[in-house]
């Protein structure tokens, strides 16, 4: 697995682990892959887009995690790239 699914499964933002499958968020990884590949993204903009990936996928009535939350996780996946 590479190191963003790493990120992201171990956040687990729907908290769907350990009873879903190990690839349960490979649509949205997919999603932040390419968001990732544009141009140099602040991680403000990476937050965002991340939040409305999740919010695309699941909804907002199932995906809470807040901005900040978005945020640490952007942070994680600038240093791993």
């Amino acid at each position: 697995m590479d190191k963003i699914a790493d990120i992201i499964n171990e956040w687990d933002p729907i908290g769907l682990f350990p009873m879903a499958p190990k690839d349960e968020y490979e649509n949205e990884i997919q999603k932040l892959k390419v968001l990732l590949q544009q141009s140099e993204l602040c991680a403000e903009q990476i937050a965002q887009g991340i939040e409305e990936i999740f919010i695309a996928a699941f909804g907002e009535d199932v995906f809470k995690q807040s901005r900040e939350s978005c945020m640490r996780i952007a942070e994680a996946v600038i240093d791993k790239k």
